[in-house]
């Protein structure tokens, strides 16, 4: 567990408290006193979801140096659109003029270059690669 000043400052090696040093093994006893403050632990994600970070502020009485929030369209799209681009080259080779590309790729790698035109941004569906 991490800990910090009331301010957000981060605790070192130690900290003084009622001019008395104290060492981690105090510190969830001096949080528990509200001397310090235990640091938020960043939670799951879903795919739709992304922190911002920032300076911080208490927030449940613990120091959060972060802010959930749903990604918009243009992040998500910007996802679509490196991953379509991550697959694409993956088949880049069938494109080669000494390689014959089967009607079943040349599907895929038109429904790849559709997607981003055509993707539903709650629930994103790439193409099956044959």
């Amino acid at each position: 567990m991490e800990y910090t000043l009331s301010d957000g400052t981060p605790i070192g090696v130690s900290v003084v408290v009622d001019n008395i040093r104290h060492g981690p093994s105090n510190y969830a006893a001096l949080a528990s006193n509200g001397d310090i403050l235990a640091v938020a632990t960043p939670p799951d994600l879903t795919a739709a979801q992304t922190m911002d970070w920032g300076s911080g502020s208490v927030v449940g009485g613990k120091w959060q140096r972060f802010t959930v929030r749903n990604k918009t369209d243009a992040e998500l799209l910007a996802e679509v659109r490196g991953k379509r681009t991550e697959l694409l080259s993956e088949t880049d080779y069938f494109a080669l003029s000494d390689v014959t590309m089967s009607s079943d790729m040349t599907t895929y790698r038109e429904a790849l270059r559709d997607l981003p035109t055509n993707v539903d941004l709650t629930n994103i569906v790439y193409p099956t690669k044959p």
